[in-house]
């Protein structure tokens, strides 16, 4: 198992660097143009509106069409995921070291030195995945450990709150799912190059982001502070 070095963690942190890392794999081309999006019914192409070449829909953008292989993939039948279209902005006091802090949110919590309280950031989930077509179900692991109610300012917890276009079954994407939405940044918009949270269990000290400066993914530590961008699944 690779050895874990964990960062020193602020309130104010605004950057991070990655314990390990990678390139991100290269897989499905980035968004494609409308014309491809014919096999949308005829009804939800009404309501869609074209903004800069990426598509308005359900609440955000679409950003990745599911392809076999994927979890939650039809034969036949297209779903993918929609992106908020920008990132979560909240501004909230730390619960740990009692800093303001505005749009970036630690993966579970600042608490490293009882392991026997509910609150430990060093809990093992050990089961998420990191396929596209997970991130829901990654997302709802992570809130049954450390739930919004008394943590409600985790990545997963902002981004289950989030209610963009009325919806309330957004989530942290997986590592896949974030690949994605990297891949087709530039379509979806309102990305910084900074660190973004996946809601992928690297071990029990950390967690899988990207950062949409250079698309290098890495694992950090979950009591590190990054940015959320939310999806939904259409």
């Amino acid at each position: 198992m690779a050895q874990i070095f964990f960062l020193p963690i602020s309130g104010r942190q605004k950057r991070w660097s990655f314990i390990g890392s990678k390139k991100p794999r290269i897989g499905i081309e980035p968004i494609i143009p409308l014309i491809y999006f014919h096999f949308l019914n005829f009804l939800e192409l009404t309501m869609m509106t074209l903004k800069k070449s990426a598509l308005i829909f359900k609440g955000g953008k679409i950003a990745y069409i599911l392809q076999p292989g994927d979890t939650g993939y039809v034969d036949g039948k297209q779903h993918g995921l929609i992106a908020a279209e920008e990132d979560i902005k909240t501004i909230y006091t730390d619960a740990w070291d009692k800093a303001s802090v505005t749009g970036y949110y630690r993966w579970s919590t600042g608490q490293y030195e009882n392991e026997n309280k509910s609150d430990y950031a060093f809990q093992a989930l050990f089961n998420t995945s990191i396929q596209v077509g997970d991130g829901k179900d990654n997302t709802d692991k992570i809130l049954a450990k450390y739930p919004a109610a008394a943590f409600p300012n985790t990545a997963a917890a902002v981004a289950r709150a989030y209610r963009g276009g009325g919806y309330d079954d957004w989530f942290l994407p997986s590592q896949g799912e974030l690949n994605q939405l990297y891949l087709n940044r530039s379509a979806v918009g309102g990305f910084v190059a900074d660190g973004y949270w996946s809601s992928t269990e690297y071990d029990a000290g950390s967690a899988w982001a990207q950062d949409f400066g250079n698309g290098t993914q890495g694992y950090i530590s979950k009591g590190s502070n990054g940015r959320v961008r939310p999806v939904r699944a259409f």
